[in-house]
């Protein structure tokens, strides 16, 4: 009784801000459907398409070409920054009218979201008794967190980035590292390699020499693919815009510590040596997390999970939308909770997880479209870092106990294991 009261509570309120999200996009006027985040990638892929891929990071040419689309006289300040293959992927779209193809691209984003975090639902390590109610209500949450709102606004492209995570967290579970590794590169090497620093720095740490050659292989394919799409010129440009976006996206309205520090003390030469050093912390944390995760398979879920908190939180260009990454994260961390609370739906550790997941959605929403200084300032990276620590501590703990590795392994789930066989 108490578990399906709670999976009818979690379900409608999920529902209520999805029909929430769903009005505010349908409500989406044809000039900004035009001027969205992903205005950026359908008009660099009209550039792809015309045989202009060399012009990709030309913002020149960019601006002008997006200006054709939007009413004279409008201010447009949306550069395209992302690699050559965020233009591929959006180059089938370019048969339809802007305005649609936005609505179009934010379906299939959130699809793919969904897709995400189902996959992750079912490689995740669930008691046997546990039933498809508490999976639900987990699916439904995770898609509802606070990035969801602007990814579908905004026509982003982290339900891609997302769907990569989980693909390489059901590959590990059926210890097949390699895998694992490449749709993880492949993923964020191909949309925003930006915030995949410190799962970079994770894998190293963890010595999983499979898993890395696979990484290898994921960025060497959109390197080649990058490549024959832009030539050199297009892959220098794209270095370049790197540069160009740092400087064109204020400080205070990111949302990784960079974000958090700039929000208090501005844009100085101090601020930014506090922020560098606050990143680099958290990319030390990452690596930790991968050495204590090393030969450990029951502490994946919340060794990547922390890993890919700390690595947003890292990245000098983190915005609402890219939370969404993390949705995967939540559901597989919901199901070692609940094996952890011994089947109970929702347990002690349960509800921790879906506290903190809400806590960092409310977060997220209070800091979209906010650039105001502190006091606040960007709370985002306070809820981040915190979940960095939580996975830090929970990590030490159970080295200290010297659980063996396979100790804490899945009752079920589509993965054998996670990270390693159980044969």
């Amino acid at each position: 009784m108490r578990t399906r009261r709670a999976v009818v509570i979690a379900t409608a309120v999920s529902a209520v801000l999805l029909a929430y999200y769903a009005i505010s996009w349908a409500q989406v006027t044809p000039v900004r459907e035009r001027g969205t985040d992903f205005s950026a990638s359908y008009v660099a892929a009209l550039l792809l398409r015309g045989g202009d891929g060399a012009d990709l990071y030309d913002q020149r040419v960019e601006h002008a070409r997006h200006l054709t689309l939007l009413p004279p006289g409008t201010v447009i300040n949306l550069p395209f920054i992302t690699p050559p293959t965020t233009a591929l992927l959006a180059l089938p779209l370019t048969v339809l009218d802007p305005g649609l193809a936005f609505r179009v691209w934010s379906l299939i984003e959130l699809v793919l979201l969904v897709f995400g975090v189902w996959i992750a639902i079912r490689a995740g390590p669930w008691p046997p008794r546990i039933g498809r109610g508490p999976r639900t209500a987990t699916l439904a949450v995770a898609v509802v967190a606070g990035g969801t709102y602007a990814l579908l606004l905004l026509g982003q492209i982290d339900g891609i980035t997302a769907l990569g995570l989980a693909g390489a967290y059901a590959a590990w579970r059926k210890d097949r590292p390699r895998a694992a590794g490449f749709w993880l590169a492949l993923a964020f090497a191909a949309t925003k390699p930006h915030l995949a620093i410190g799962l970079g720095i994770w894998l190293l740490a963890r010595r999983d020499w499979r898993a890395l050659g696979g990484a290898a292989a994921g960025c060497a394919l959109v390197a080649a693919v990058s490549l024959v799409l832009v030539g050199p010129g297009g892959i220098a440009g794209f270095v370049s815009a790197l540069g160009f976006a740092a400087g064109n996206t204020p400080g205070a309205s990111t949302l990784g510590i960079p974000g958090l520090v700039a929000s208090w003390a501005g844009n100085g030469s101090a601020a930014m040596i506090i922020g560098i050093a606050g990143a680099l912390m958290a990319l030390a944390g990452c690596g930790v997390l991968g050495a204590r995760s090393r030969g450990r398979p029951g502490a994946l879920e919340a060794s990547l999970a922390g890993a890919a908190a700390l690595s947003l939180a890292a990245s000098p260009h983190l915005l609402p939308h890219d939370i969404v990454i993390l949705a995967p994260a939540f559901a597989w961390c919901v199901a070692r909770a609940t094996a952890t609370d011994a089947g109970e739906w929702p347990g002690l550790a349960t509800i921790r997880v879906i506290a903190a997941w809400a806590l960092l959605g409310v977060l997220t929403l209070v800091d979209t479209g906010n650039a105001a200084p502190a006091p606040p300032g960007r709370l985002v990276p306070l809820g981040l870092v915190g979940i960095g620590v939580a996975a830090l501590l929970l990590s030490a703990t159970r080295a200290r106990a010297g659980t063996p590795a396979r100790a804490a392994l899945a009752q079920s789930g589509s993965g054998r294991g996670a990270g390693g066989s159980t044969a």
